[in-house]
């Protein structure tokens, strides 16, 4: 292994992954990328996948639009498989959150997301079966898609160390080193690796190696829960048909495969969530409520066969935004984490973000509103979605 590098990156997660990749792209690769397990075993290769644009922050939606288009070529650019697939979004919500979609569908169409209102029949013409009962306004996002989290990160990954990047799996860091207030290097079971800058993506685990520098990283995680249905005999449901943000039956669903759907509803898990072991499997209490949802919301799936699922964790922040950039007082400390269920979707963007700091001493974007301070000073950003925060 390497004893030393320019670059060490905790985590190799999808967002780790991209740090890695950007890097090596701008040509800078004496960098190392640790993953105490295997690549993506953590939220990445357990994300529901959607790729949207729909935001309550001008900074949030311009990552989201750049990563969303970086998506559309990834395969071309980056190589291997990231399983994207274009089928736009529709969003459906009730009185309460009517002002939300307004003022979030007229924030992306001026950043330049293809999105606009749609009336209550469009939406079912977009989406065949769709009950809109209840919805009191609807919107629609052309271009937005899904992909697979998994592939997308391994095949950062592969491009990465193609380029000469070290990727190391079943390397967990167990200590940074600190010396007169900047990162000196980390600690792993193999030997220590003096580093230049340590970039901080770990996800559940960002907590935890935020702590080895002496910084606290307010994160709490939740259980996110994924059910699969098949689409019943005689009926179709095809790989193109547009994702689902049904807010008056409280889930969102998009195609998983031709003929089957994965939904995402509430999940009621009450038990204790740690990192290093979690359910991996919904519940079947779980399943039993999002199957009751998604046949409200897709009555023709009503009599639809459930196919499993998965779960995975959300490391959540107060504000449930991610925390980026660089720590007061830790130099060379770098952190891209707490993405809060958001990160596969923006790590294409956020990646090249951390990777330009290193490299060119500042972002391409202004991230000052998702640094660490925010917790400090107060200034949190917040969703117009008030009973759905992570709608952010």
């Amino acid at each position: 292994m390497r004893r030393s590098a320019e670059v060490v990156i905790i985590g190799g997660g999808i967002q780790g992954a991209s740090t890695a990749y950007h890097l090596a792209r701008r040509g800078l690769t004496d960098v190392v990328l640790l993953e105490k397990d295997t690549l993506a075993s953590g939220c990445s290769g357990r994300t529901g996948g959607v790729i949207r644009q729909h935001y309550s922050t001008p900074l949030v939606v311009e990552i989201a639009r750049q990563a969303r288009d970086f998506f559309a070529t990834f395969d071309r650019e980056v190589g291997g498989h990231s399983g994207f697939i274009r089928n736009g979004l529709v969003l459906m919500v009730g009185e309460k959150d009517r002002e939300a979609l307004l003022a979030n569908v007229a924030l992306g169409a001026g950043c330049g997301v293809p999105t606009r209102l749609v009336e209550e029949k469009e939406a079912r013409d977009l989406v065949p079966g769709l009950n809109t009962e209840g919805g009191a306004a609807f919107a629609y996002e052309e271009n937005a898609g899904y992909g697979d989290g998994y592939g997308s990160t391994v095949a950062f990954a592969q491009r990465a160390r193609d380029l000469g990047v070290s990727v190391m799996q079943g390397t967990p860091a167990t200590r940074l080193l600190i010396d007169g207030g900047r990162v000196a290097g980390v600690v792993t079971p193999q030997g220590t690796i003096a580093g230049g800058a340590v970039v901080n993506a770990a996800g559940p685990w960002a907590d935890r190696v935020a702590r080895m520098a002496g910084v606290d990283l307010p994160l709490k995680l939740e259980l996110i829960e994924e059910g699969v249905v098949k689409a019943p005999p005689g009926e179709t449901y095809p790989v193109d048909t547009p994702s689902v943000y049904d807010f008056i039956n409280g889930l969102s669903y998009r195609p998983e495969g031709d003929g089957q759907v994965m939904a995402e509803g509430n999940s009621y898990y009450k038990g204790p969530l740690d990192a290093d072991g979690y359910p991996t499997q919904p519940s079947d209490a779980y399943i039993e409520d999002v199957a009751h949802r998604l046949a409200r919301s897709m009555p023709r799936l009503a009599s639809g066969t459930v196919r499993g699922g998965w779960a995975g964790l959300l490391e959540g922040t107060p504000d449930y935004h991610p925390v980026m950039g660089a720590v007061p007082g830790v130099e060379g400390f770098l952190l891209c984490c707490g993405f809060s269920g958001h990160g596969f979707k923006e790590a294409p963007v956020t990646g090249r973000l951390i990777a330009e700091i290193i490299l060119d001493g500042r972002p391409s974007l202004d991230i000052t509103p998702l640094s660490i301070d925010r917790f400090r000073t107060g200034a949190l950003l917040r969703s117009r979605y008030k009973d759905d925060p992570i709608m952010a």
